[in-house]
């Protein structure tokens, strides 16, 4: 059996060729488009994130310090009276004019509590669900992410401080005994030494969130202000 190889022009395999490489061209220039969109589109979502992150954050900033302002005027009342207690157990002074002076002072009233902000964190969340918290730049990832775990930290901890540290109805009953009959007042001041140490830790908290918000928020070294 007889088998003839077709013969091919030269100029049938240049055009073959010249073929080809469009074709490579167009598939190349295609890829690099659609990778130059999808980087673009990330680099838009990741930057639309941290702004809404970043907005989120001052927001949770501003509420952390009206609640260290206001907390720091509550603190106050309570720490003199505290420390005027421990002073007056210092200079012997009968404990029947303590326990006038203790009744005189719980019926002006006493105000115990505790400002704690809402921390928000939605922003952050439907970064995270969308994917675009992992396109933002690294560096201002860490600083953000921080700022999110040191907020989870003062929303578990705030509750791990108060619950060991603060006995509310050994509280309630010194203030009780106060009201409706001489009170002990040795027990009376260990009661408010109590809540001082409390309302004291829970400020500190708030206090390194404000740190770390503030660190959030700022700008990397170099970066255009």
């Amino acid at each position: 059996m007889h088998f003839e190889v077709p013969r091919v022009s030269m100029h049938s395999i240049k055009e073959f060729a010249s073929h080809y490489l469009m074709i490579v061209v167009s598939i190349l220039t295609a890829l690099g488009l659609e990778a130059m969109i999808e980087n673009a589109h990330h680099r838009h979502a990741a930057e639309s994130a941290q702004r809404s992150i970043e907005a989120e954050i001052r927001l949770n900033l501003a509420g952390v310090r009206s609640s260290i302002d206001a907390n720091r005027e509550r603190v106050k009342p309570l720490a003199d009276l505290d420390d005027s207690l421990s002073q007056a157990f210092a200079q012997r002074t009968p404990e029947a004019q303590l326990s006038a002076r203790i009744a005189e002072r719980v019926k002006a009233g006493i105000d115990l509590g505790l400002f704690v902000p809402t921390l928000r964190h939605e922003a952050w969340d439907v970064a995270v669900a969308n994917q675009s918290v992992g396109w933002i730049e690294p560096e201002a990832l860490a600083r953000l992410s921080a700022a999110y775990s040191e907020q989870h930290d003062m929303a578990s901890g705030a509750a791990a401080i108060y619950t060991p540290l603060f006995d509310g109805p050994r509280f309630l009953d010194a203030l009780t005994d106060a009201r409706t009959s001489a009170p002990e007042p040795r027990e009376f001041l260990r009661v408010i030494h109590q809540a001082v140490v409390t309302l004291r830790s829970t400020q500190n908290r708030l206090e390194t969130l404000e740190r770390a918000l503030e660190k959030a928020l700022a700008p990397a070294p170099g970066a255009a202000h």
